[in-house]
């Protein structure tokens, strides 16, 4: 089992999310459902979190 490094990208409708995370698994496809699943954790527990860094550039 390998130690992978997964980033995630959702395209929305006023922006786009990434999920970067680190997973153990065997294979990418592995590597890319225990994100996945990660993610939902995550999501479960929405009102617990917040965004601890941000950039602002002038468009």
């Amino acid at each position: 089992m390998a130690r992978m490094r997964v980033t995630l990208k959702s395209e929305l409708a006023h922006g786009e999310f990434y999920w970067v995370t680190t997973v153990n698994a065997d294979s990418e496809d592995e590597a890319l459902v225990a994100a996945e699943n990660l993610f939902m954790s995550e999501m479960e527990r929405l009102d617990e979190w917040e965004f601890s860094d941000f950039n602002v550039e002038t468009d």
